[in-house]
């Protein structure tokens, strides 16, 4: 039986050869790719190489992530405390306008002056008619007053003027006095009204 079963295992493995070599025949030959398959695994072994030595380049920087971290300390100090600006103004004004200013200030001043020149006049001009007025429609009893004011005023003008002024002074004391002593009598009335009703 051993022989039988040998015989069988070569005529299966014949027929496998003939069917191989139909194959061959039909099939076109197949190129040889030992050369570039050597070239590969060379390109191989330099990966292995290069992937053996990544540690060493890949390698955490830590030196220079701690020098960034200070310089962003630094930055961060600096952007919380902000310098100072100081910030200045320079306004430049030509001749032509101080000089239009000092022109325009004197004009106005001028315009002032001659206003309050005018108001004067016109005062001693109402005060002249009103003494005319006055020595026109006086009586005989008040000219001989008049004119011997005239001739005082003629005789010493600045000691009339100081003496006129010091009789306004004291008569001005006095009605302010008198108007005080009128406060102060209508103040005690009512001091009086009030302890009459009290009783």
């Amino acid at each position: 039986m051993n022989e039988l079963l040998l015989q069988t295992i070569v005529d299966k493995l014949n027929k496998v050869d003939e069917g191989i070599r139909q194959i061959n025949s039909v099939g076109p030959e197949m190129p040889d790719y030992t050369e570039q398959l050597k070239n590969v695994g060379a390109s191989l072994e330099q990966i292995k190489a290069d992937v053996a030595r990544m540690p060493d380049r890949l390698k955490f920087p830590t030196t220079a992530v701690y020098t960034l971290s200070q310089n962003l300390e630094i930055n961060n100090d600096l952007l919380k405390r902000p310098p100072i600006q100081e910030i200045k103004h320079h306004h430049h004004v030509n001749e032509g306008m101080i000089v239009s200013s000092c022109l325009f200030l004197l004009l106005v001043l001028g315009g002032v002056w001659l206003f309050n020149t005018r108001s004067i006049l016109q005062a001693y001009r109402a005060g002249d008619i009103k003494y005319r007025y006055i020595q026109l429609q006086a009586g005989k009893q008040l000219r001989p007053f008049l004119s011997e004011i005239d001739s005082l005023y003629h005789a010493r003008p600045q000691a009339f003027r100081d003496s006129v002024l010091q009789w306004e002074e004291e008569r001005q004391r006095i009605a302010s006095m008198l108007h005080e002593a009128r406060e102060k009598e209508e103040e005690a009335n009512q001091l009086r009204n009030r302890a009459g009703k009290i009783r």
